[in-house]
């Protein structure tokens, strides 16, 4: 059985005013897949890749075919949801691949 003990909120762009709001608020097994660090004009710019795997709802099941409208808030910092990988249409947990690139979550 997976164990689900993180929080973390998604957010979904509101298209008509274009700010973030918080959508579903649940509990997540989280596995850093890769990054990258390098310095850009003196700044050191990280760039990181999640898996965050959470049970599978109808919130979620919004999710998948409008990627870019959501994002994953996690410890105040956004990811932005690359895509989905719901292995076999299982309809219990789903992960969703976030990518990090130095935003904060007060946005």
């Amino acid at each position: 059985m997976t164990s689900y003990r993180i929080p973390i909120k998604i957010q979904k762009l509101d298209e008509n005013t274009e700010v973030w709001a918080d959508y579903y608020h649940t509990h997540a097994n989280i596995n850093k897949t890769r990054g990258k660090e390098y310095n850009n004009a003196s700044t050191n710019i990280s760039f990181s890749t999640y898996d965050f795997n959470i049970r599978f709802c109808e919130k979620v099941k919004e999710i998948i075919f409008n990627t870019e409208i959501y994002r994953i808030v996690y410890e105040n910092r956004v990811y932005n949801i690359k895509s989905v990988d719901r292995y076999a249409e299982n309809h219990n947990n789903v992960t969703l691949v976030g990518d990090y690139n130095g935003s904060q979550g007060n946005h």
